[in-house]
């Protein structure tokens, strides 16, 4: 018997075509009528054997004997006792040292089957009291996600690769974590899109890329302001969005270093009339040069940041 469903062994949710013969899964293939099915990684296809492993742990372990011991002596406990114990340990703790005493260790969200948890293991974590976090993830995943939601107020969305003119893969790799994604590039290439792929490895995107920039590690910073600078310097910029949507226009003052304010709100230079006024959807920053605003002399933040990416050359 063959079911559709999709493969959880990590984020990307591939669609799956399951062959079950009684009670147990013998097979698994991409479904190519499924929207993330039109390929299907090693893991993916080898989910019967992690299911029915022989070295599968199917109930929780307690060590009898000491760390430093050379045979832990493991034995079988419940379900219930091992949440009891586990329990009671964090409240205890809890109560001895604080909830800040504790972390939580959690598995990449990306490459792991824990995606479908991972929102109850951090409100678990937070209704316990403890704000420490250790993640295992991938350098793609925390300016994807937290990047964005601290500068736009949520996680950037899946990037429409199939239709893109030109596809930049920074330190990403979705040939590895995100096999949709991957198949989405592919798609996106055949198309006729352009591949930029900026990794000091040879990743397989990168081999199939027209332009693999092969970065030492720690000069991403580099380079990305080097591509700043180009855009700044060429216009490629939508200066539109720019205005309306960043904080480029807003005044930054020369003493301090400070942005200008009057009472609560921003102040940015109006180039309809010359003067500064609060920053709204009414007017239309400057982004260059230098103001004096009662005394106190100022430039836009936006003409910092080309001043910061003058020295940046190809």
């Amino acid at each position: 018997m063959q079911i559709s469903g999709y493969c959880t062994l990590c984020r990307s949710r591939c669609g799956t075509l399951n062959t079950v013969e009684g009670d147990r899964l013998v097979r698994v293939d991409p479904d190519p009528s499924h929207p993330t099915g039109h390929a299907m990684c090693s893991k993916g296809r080898a989910a019967p054997e992690l299911a029915f492993s022989s070295r599968r742990l199917l109930s929780p372990m307690r060590r009898t004997r000491s760390k430093t011991d050379q045979d832990p002596g493991w034995q079988e406990i419940s379900w219930d006792e091992a949440m009891s114990v586990v329990a009671a340990n964090l409240a205890a703790q809890k109560q001895a040292a604080g909830a800040e005493s504790v972390a939580f260790g959690v598995t990449s969200p990306s490459g792991a089957p824990i995606s479908d948890a991972i929102d109850w293991i951090e409100r678990f974590f937070r209704l316990f009291g403890s704000p420490n976090c250790c993640y295992s993830t991938e350098i793609c995943n925390w300016h994807k996600d937290y990047a964005h939601a601290f500068t736009y107020g949520m996680g950037i969305t899946t990037p429409d690769y199939a239709n893109a003119d030109l596809i930049l893969l920074w330190g990403h790799n979705p040939a590895t974590v995100w096999l949709s994604q991957a198949s989405a590039v592919a798609q996106g290439q055949r198309a006729g899109a352009k591949l930029i792929v900026v990794d000091p490895r040879r990743t397989a995107h990168a081999a199939q890329a027209d332009h693999w920039l092969r970065v030492q590690p720690g000069t991403d910073t580099a380079l990305a302001l080097g591509l700043l600078r180009h855009l700044v310097a060429t216009g490629g910029y939508d200066a539109a969005f720019v205005r309306r949507w960043t904080n480029a226009g807003l005044l930054v003052r020369s003493d301090d270093g400070m942005l200008l304010r009057t009472g609560e709100n921003y102040v940015v230079l109006d180039e309809r009339t010359g003067r500064a006024a609060p920053f709204s959807g009414s007017v239309r920053p400057a982004l260059r040069g230098t103001y004096e605003v009662d005394g106190v002399r100022c430039r836009p933040a936006f003409d910092l940041l080309a001043e910061a990416c003058e020295p940046y050359t190809p």
